[in-house]
Parts: C-alpha cells; structure tokens; sequence
C-alpha cells in the first residue's frame, strides 16, 4: 500500500460532509447574489486548491487504468458535455447556472478528486470519524431545537437535511466500534441519542431508511456479534421508549404520523408536491431531449408560489426538466457504475470487505429514499452523496493495492494416520 501523501484531501472530504451535514443552517450560508456560499463550498474549492498543488508531483499525472480510467473518462465526458450545454442559454443568470452545476459537480467530482487519498485502514478510520460526528452534531441541533419548542399538542417536524445521515452514524458503531475506539456501555449511549433524535424528528422516510440499512447490516454481518448487539440496543430502546411516551402523551403523535400516509390528500403540502412534479413534467415535456438548461428557474403558483427548481420534491423530475434525458443519463451513469463496480463484488481483504458491506446495507437505500424526495437537487445532499461514492471508489482501487493477510495456521496437531506422508521425489538423471 501506498504512504499518505503530505497533501491530503482526506480530512477536507470528512470536513467536506460534516459541514454539508451538520452546518447547512442558514446562519452559516453567504449569499452572492443568487448564489448562496455554504462552509462545504469552501471546503469544495479547498479540495480543488490541494489537487492543484499536487500538480507538481509527476505522480498526479498517472491516470488509472481498467475500470477506474473507464469510470474517469465517462465523468470527464459528463462534465464536458454539462459545461458546453451550460455556456450560453438566453434569460438565464450565470448564477442560477452555477448554482445548478455545483449541485451535479459535487457528486460527480468529488469522488475522482479524493479517492486516492483514502489509502490506509487509518484512511477509513478518519472517515468513519467524520460521519459519527457529523451525525452526534446532527442529533444533538436537533435535540435543542425540540427542548426549546418540545409541545405535544403541536410537535415540532424538524426537516433538517442531516437527519438523513443518522441511520449511517447508527450502523458505523455496530460495524466499527472498534476502529472508533469507543467501549461497549459509550456506543450504547451514542446510539440511543441518535435514536432518540430521529424518532422525535417525525421523519417517516428516515423511519424506514433507519429500519431497512439496520435490517441489512445483520444479514450482510459475518458473524452473530452484530446480531446480538442489535437485539440488545433495539429491543431495550423499544420498550423503554413506548412507556416514556405513552407517559408523556407523545405515542399518539407517532403513530398518527406514521399512520398517516393514507390520508396524504388532505395534507395540503402532498398537493403542493404534486402540483410541483406536475409543472416539472410540463417544462421536460416541452424540451424533453436537451432540459431547459441549468439554471432554469419557473413556478407553481406564480412568482410568489413553489420555485421548481429549487424546491424539488423528486430529483428525476428535477433532472429531467433541466437537463433532458441525454443529460440526465450522462450525469447518473458514472455514478451508479461506480455503485454497481465496487458494492457488488466480494474482496478478498477482510477490512474492505466489512466497508463493502457497512456501505452496502447503507448507501443505495439512502440515495434511492433521498432521490424519491429531491435529494439529489440539494447541494448540502449531494456533498454527502459525493463523499459516499468517493468512499466505495475507494474500494476498488485498494483490492488491487492491499495484500491480502495471510490466513491464521492451524494450531490443534492431527493425528499421524492425518498427516500426509512427504512428496516423493524424482532422482536426477
């Protein structure tokens, strides 16, 4: 394996999804005209600053081979091609234009420019470090903001875009308690206060991400240790919390919520989301093979209603009328090749083998929930989803660098009617 270089992305990507996680609150965003600057923005151009500076080593200029330089070469095509539909459009701002390119960039890019920095068991160490931060910070807002409005009557819905990430800090401390180098009674509390954090923001899609990524992560474990663990953390948390919020009221709130998805016609904001979709549909119907074009803006309801393209409660739809099905396609295929070329395969190192299945049982659930939703039309979300691809990037450029550990010799002696007797072998002519 490869020594850490001096100049690292690594802890710029980690800091990358932290402040895309936990600091997309707008007291932390700068707006410039159109455009608002968020703390992973910087951190985005600081990637881009370090992978310059690297320049300079002959190293950098090593292109991979195989499937890495056919994955390299269909996102350079992708980008190529999105900068020249992007250069000229008449009545569209520059910034809206860039604002809707730093969406695409940040998962598309991201995972070419780090990588390689992601070389060492201690790389993915970092890594893990930064995603249970990222979400003990998540939970933790969350946890104030319901202290100081908490009502039973009138429950606070917190939508905050971290909440999507607590099911991966969740998982982590059942896969890498270990390498997190957290104690058995510490993970427990962790976990409880992410639990409790979610279930108290009113999310069902993080309800049923938080439920599928958990069922998941046992099958694909290797042994009963996670199994057990889960049944100890789960079943405890289950029971205490259905009497501490039958005690305070608070259990008919969840239910009523949880319940609820049959009678979504009478939630005026499910109406909004149609109309939405609908006027989405329109303008991609209008322009179906090319989109509008990024930085296209119009509304439901008038100026004063819905930004389509802005506010997009399905990222297919968002694509589709921005960038037609040509664009839509050359933007999502490096992305799901890298899912498909580095999740769906075994490796014969233990240790990327556990990663591949930690990213497994949490990552496509994410991103598929998250699209339904409008994930990949939010750029503090495709931040993360660039730091997870970049994660299972990883993967497979380090099954080609890691050796794999010799197998542990059997100790226990076998009989001697056991042994093989010692080859013969041939006299010289």
């Amino acid at each position: 394996m490869q020594p850490q270089r001096r100049l690292s992305t690594l802890h710029l990507l980690g800091l990358f999804a932290f402040t895309a996680l936990a600091l997309n609150d707008d007291r932390f965003i700068l707006g410039v005209g159109s455009f608002k600057l968020s703390p992973f923005d910087v951190l985005f151009v600081a990637i881009l600053a370090v992978k310059a500076l690297r320049l300079a080593d002959p190293g950098a200029y090593a292109l991979p081979r195989g499937a890495l330089g056919m994955l390299l070469g269909l996102q350079t095509l992708s980008v190529i091609y999105l900068l020249l539909v992007s250069l000229h459009h008449p009545g569209i701002d520059t910034g809206d234009v860039a604002r809707d390119l730093r969406i695409v960039f940040y998962f598309l890019c991201t995972p070419f420019l780090c990588y390689k920095d992601i070389d060492s068991p201690a790389a993915y160490a970092v890594l893990q470090k930064y995603i249970v931060a990222a979400c003990l910070a998540v939970a933790t807002l969350m946890l104030l903001e319901q202290l100081q409005g908490f009502n039973v009557a009138n429950p606070l819905r917190n939508v905050r875009l971290g909440v999507w990430a607590i099911p991966f800090g969740v998982v982590s401390l059942l896969y890498f308690r270990k390498t997190l180098n957290v104690s058995g009674p510490k993970a427990y509390i962790l976990t409880l206060y992410m639990l409790l954090a979610l279930v108290f923001s009113l999310n069902r899609s993080q309800y049923l991400q938080l439920m599928v990524s958990v069922l998941l992560a046992v099958l694909l474990a290797s042994g009963s240790d996670i199994r057990r663990r889960v049944v100890m953390i789960f079943a405890p948390a289950a029971v205490a919390g259905l009497l501490v919020f039958a005690s305070i009221g608070y259990l008919d709130v969840l239910t009523n919520r949880v319940f609820s998805v049959e009678r979504l016609d009478e939630d005026s904001s499910y109406g909004a989301r149609i109309q939405e979709m609908q006027g989405q549909m329109d303008s991609f119907a209008e322009s179906p093979v090319f989109g509008k074009g990024a930085g296209f803006r119009s509304w439901v309801m008038g100026e004063n209603g819905f930004e389509l393209s802005t506010f997009a409660h399905n990222s297919w739809a968002f694509y589709l009328m921005k960038f037609g099905i040509v664009g839509t396609i050359m933007i999502m295929l490096p992305p799901l090749l890298i899912l498909l070329l580095t999740l769906f395969r075994r490796y014969a190192h233990p240790g990327l083998e556990l990663h591949r299945r930690y990213l497994l049982a949490t990552a496509p659930m994410y991103i598929f929930v998250d699209s339904l939703s409008g994930g990949l039309a939010y750029a503090p979300k495709t931040a993360f989803t660039g730091f997870l691809l970049c994660y299972c990037l990883s993967l497979m450029r380090n099954a080609r660098a890691m050796p794999v550990p010799p197998a542990p010799a059997d100790p226990s002696p076998r009989p001697a009617a056991q042994r093989r007797p010692p080859p013969r072998v041939l006299p010289h002519a």
